[in-house]
């Protein structure tokens, strides 16, 4: 991301060198796996070496080291049979209702943080008021602070907190631990009423807290979690992880620390991570005897709740685009804990995302009744909505966050990252500087409020239907070449051959050609299915300039390929409303590539017929977000492409387009497939299987008819060689003569040629063409055969050397190729070594295309240009290197040169 003021005040706050947020999470699943107390079966969990050597100190009580092994998370069943200790290890592992956080025996402010925990607010001030003034710590005014802000009563808790406030300035804290509490509080005011005097409300807790952790007690572990906490708010991930991990160094049974990382697990696609988090919190939460205190008709009797692992999960699936499982795993903590305010946020922002708004105002008037004028379930909804494209519901409830808490930045930063997201730079610019005044320090308000910034001085390109947008210098030359395309491209999309979508926009689409991949970054920030090197957000397509260098992550790429899988994108979300099963909307953007099949989705789609692990229509959605091996999500790819396919081969083009019209009306995929397919999910797949194993036929990929399988014939002609012979290969002589019975078997062909082409050193020869011609024919994707003919022909020592004859197969090859523009422009010399400068030319436009920023391919072009007579197709190009080499001035020569040409042609 670019780097900002923010960044650099709040990076490096111990004067270390800043990790990246990925190893700071990769680090913490280590200690979630060590440090945290998962130690091989029968082995007993090592404390930290610090908190070791304290329980050694000679002096020490058996109950003072109890203390102390509860305090760090790393209690013995002895020390919980104490009553207090039990309640306060239940607080440390997210066990809110265990029956000791309920005893008169534990200590009064752990039942009362037990109470607030599980939304009994009431209860819990009627608690804390009755304390005697002696007992009014700066935990308890921050507790009490915490239910009166809950209950609504915000005028009360900043009295409370106003108290709280004095005594932190006038009374000097010799606790680290009640210092933590003190800056808890003031904390908390700063999210009730807004950060009082700005930046220096955030320096001066993160200096308390430096004083508690480095002067006071050095293993208060809660000092390092308040101020992940506060980093986080920010934004700074990687300095949050990083004091998260010092917190469960300290206490490997901190359930807030783990539920803090698996946030941002969840938020940054850390999808595994997220689900061992989940795990953890579970085993923490752990079984417990509720059978006296279980309320009826909930859970049965022992069961366990983890309302952080129920929460995180929810997230999860959330983000997973599987609403329905994030509902379902929350009905644990919600039955047993209604009250919860966060659950009941992430129940609203779940429903959400099945569109379901009528059901999500009933959560959101229910959790008003709960805390009247709460921000939080609206904050929540946004932010679902947001990330289901859902710009102009997501926007009101955003709003209305804001409205209710107009001085806490959380809601203004989302939504200016929405409105980011929906290319409406002006309300982004509005939204995004009220957050940087409540909040100077948010490193992605940051970023994003620079961006926009700056995108304002971005040049422009407007055409029919789409706006170019550039940073002036080298991308203006491919910035103005890109109108021509992408209105090639909206006829495609838009139109009404097969594939095409058939609906023409009301809007400009917004194409941000971004300089480089920390600019990409920025403007994508929070957006699921990433692509690579561009992504759709709606109405915005923002891209990676395709060049190398140092902050450029791809290089050149066939952006008008990519773009066109985008575009699709915005054109069917504009059709439904994003309301697409998420395979069915990958599948029409492959589809609507235009691109021959790619040779890695054959041979995934080929292992997983004959291994009967093609996806049902359930689990291809599963596969793109919880991929369970590497391949599941390319084969969902390619997979949800194959069927889109067959539906438009078997029910016509239109079918597609009904169904995304029942869709847009709210059927779910069971109830369109048969309004439309009328056809059962089941149905569908069974034929579709039928169809796909005709294909793979006639691929090459599965023997045809009458043809045994490869395997057979040589376990066959292996027992015919006796013991000891198992694994020996098939000679070449063996292999022709089952090619004589079987002539365009396409494994054989296949390994005929592989026994031929490694026995020469691995080269053909003109002997091996018409062989490996046949391998071709039987199997049309494979790029090998041509791989081979194309370097015999090109071959100037092979007596097989024509360089014509190379030509189609180097055509297939580039039809392929997505990364490279070398087998365009090697077409293009060989056209022209032909004479034909018409098919020279569409090759070096091609080349150009996709490596829009190498001069050489420009320079060639111009010749090809001048050769074909086109006068002004040569004067772009040189036009062009004028703007990536503006310092050559032998660009202006050339077209001077050019100018006196035309005049003497003339």
């Amino acid at each position: 991301m670019m780097k900002t003021a923010a960044m650099c005040v709040l990076g490096d706050r111990r004067g270390r060198k800043r990790r990246p947020v990925a190893f700071a999470l990769a680090a913490m699943v280590l200690v979630a796996g060590q440090a945290a107390g998962v130690a091989p079966e029968g082995e007993e969990k090592k404390p930290a070496t610090v908190v070791q050597r304290l329980l050694e100190t000679p002096y020490l009580t058996d109950a003072e080291r109890a203390d102390i092994r509860v305090r760090h998370g790393i209690w013995t069943d002895s020390d919980l049979a104490d009553v207090s200790r039990r309640a306060r290890a239940a607080l440390v592992r997210g066990a809110w209702d265990d029956p000791a956080l309920s005893d008169a025996k534990a200590d009064v402010l752990d039942r009362a943080e037990g109470m607030i925990l599980r939304g009994q607010w009431a209860e819990a001030i009627g608690v804390l008021t009755a304390l005697e003034p002696k007992a009014q710590t700066l935990r308890a005014l921050r507790l009490t602070a915490a239910a009166q802000a809950a209950t609504g009563d915000k005028d009360a808790a900043i009295k409370t907190l106003a108290k709280l406030e004095q005594r932190v300035i006038k009374e000097r804290q010799n606790s680290a631990w009640e210092l933590v509490e003190g800056v808890r509080g003031l904390h908390l005011k700063s999210q009730i009423e807004g950060p009082s005097k700005g930046a220096q409300d955030f320096q001066s807790m993160m200096s308390m807290l430096a004083r508690a952790r480095e002067q006071l007690d050095r293993m208060c572990w809660t000092a390092s979690l308040e101020e992940a906490f506060l980093l986080v708010e920010k934004d700074n991930r990687s300095e949050g992880a990083e004091a998260f991990e010092q917190v469960l160094e300290l206490n490997p049974s901190a359930a807030e620390a783990y539920y803090a990382l698996g946030k941002m697990s969840v938020d940054s696609f850390a999808f595994e991570q997220a689900e061992k988090i989940v795990a953890k919190l579970r085993e923490l939460a752990g079984p417990v005897d509720r059978a006296e205190t279980e309320p009826a008709g909930t859970h049965e009797a022992g069961e366990p709740v983890a309302p952080y692992a129920d929460m995180l999960e929810s997230r999860l699936r959330v983000r997973q685009r599987d609403p329905a499982g994030a509902l379902a795993v929350l009905k644990p903590t919600l039955s047993r804990f209604p009250g919860q305010l966060e659950a009941r946020a992430l129940e609203a922002a779940a429903i959400a995302a099945t569109f379901d708004m009528a059901g999500v105002d009933r959560v959101l008037a229910e959790m008003d009744r709960l805390s009247p004028n709460t921000h939080l379930g609206y904050l929540f909804v946004g932010k679902a909505l947001s990330e289901q494209r859902q710009y102009a519901d997501g926007a009101k409830y955003l709003e209305e966050a804001t409205r209710r808490a107009p001085k806490l930045a959380d809601g203004w930063i989302e939504l200016g990252l929405l409105e980011v997201q929906a290319a409406r730079d002006d309300r982004a610019l509005a939204a995004l500087e009220k957050a940087e005044a409540l909040d100077p320090f948010n490193v992605r308000a940051a970023n994003s409020l620079k961006l926009v910034r700056d995108v304002a001085n971005f040049s422009r390109i407007e055409s029919d239907h789409f706006i170019v947008r550039y940073r002036p210098g080298v991308d203006q030359a491919l910035a103005r070449e890109m109108p021509a395309i992408l209105e090639r491209i909206y006829a495609r999309v838009t139109g009404d051959k097969p594939g095409g979508i058939r609906y023409p926009l009301n809007f400009k689409t917004v194409i941000e050609l971004m300089p480089d991949h920390q600019w990409f970054s920025v403007r994508i920030t929070g957006m699921p299915q990433v692509h690579t090197m561009a992504a759709a957000t709606g109405p915005l397509i923002a891209m990676e300039a395709p060049r190398l260098g140092e902050k450029n992550t791809v290089g050149a790429y066939d952006w008008a390929r990519v773009v066109q899988h985008e575009f699709t994108h915005t054109v069917t979300l504009a059709r439904t409303s994003n309301r697409l099963p998420h395979w069915f909307t990958e599948a029409s953007a492959v589809y609507l590539e235009d691109a021959p099949r790619d040779w890695n989705y054959i041979q995934i789609l080929a292992r997983a017929y004959e291994t009967k692990a093609l996806f049902d229509l359930e689990e291809i959605n599963i596969a793109f977000t919880r991929p369970k091996k590497p391949s599941d999500r390319s084969q969902a790819y390619g997979q949800g492409a194959w069927m889109y396919e067959y539906i438009v081969t078997k029910y016509g083009p239109e079918a597609p387009l009904k169904l995304m019209d029942r869709y847009a009306a709210g059927d779910r995929e069971p109830a369109a497939f048969q309004t439309v397919l009328g056809v059962t999910r089941e149905q569908f797949f069974e034929e579709f299987k039928a169809w796909a194993g005709e294909q793979l036929i006639a691929w090459g990929m599965r023997p045809k008819p009458g043809q045994p399988e490869l395997l057979t014939l040589l376990d066959e002609w292996r027992k015919t060689l006796g013991a000891g012979h198992e694994e020996d290969p098939p000679t070449i002589e063996v292999v022709d003569a089952w090619l004589k019975d079987y002539p365009d078997h396409a494994d054989l062909l296949e390994l005929a040629v592989k026994l031929r082409v490694t026995g020469n050193k691995n080269k053909a020869s003109a002997e091996m063409v018409p062989l490996i011609e046949a391998f071709a024919a039987a199997r049309p994707g494979d790029p090998t055969p041509h791989k081979l003919l194309a370097a015999l022909f090109l071959d100037e020592t092979s007596p097989a050397h024509d360089a014509a004859k190379a030509i189609t197969h180097l055509e297939f090859l580039d039809a392929r190729e997505q990364n490279s523009a070398s087998l365009s422009v090697q077409l293009a010399r060989l056209y022209a070594a032909e004479g034909d400068w018409d098919k020279a030319w569409a090759k070096a436009i091609r080349a150009c295309t996709v490596a829009p920023y190498e001069a050489a391919n420009r320079e060639f072009a111009a010749t090809v240009a001048i050769k074909r007579g086109d006068f002004e197709g040569a004067k772009w190009q040189l036009e062009t290197l004028k703007i990536l080499e503006p310092d050559r001035p032998i660009h202006a020569q050339r077209l001077k040169a050019l100018e006196d040409l035309k005049a003497k042609k003339k």
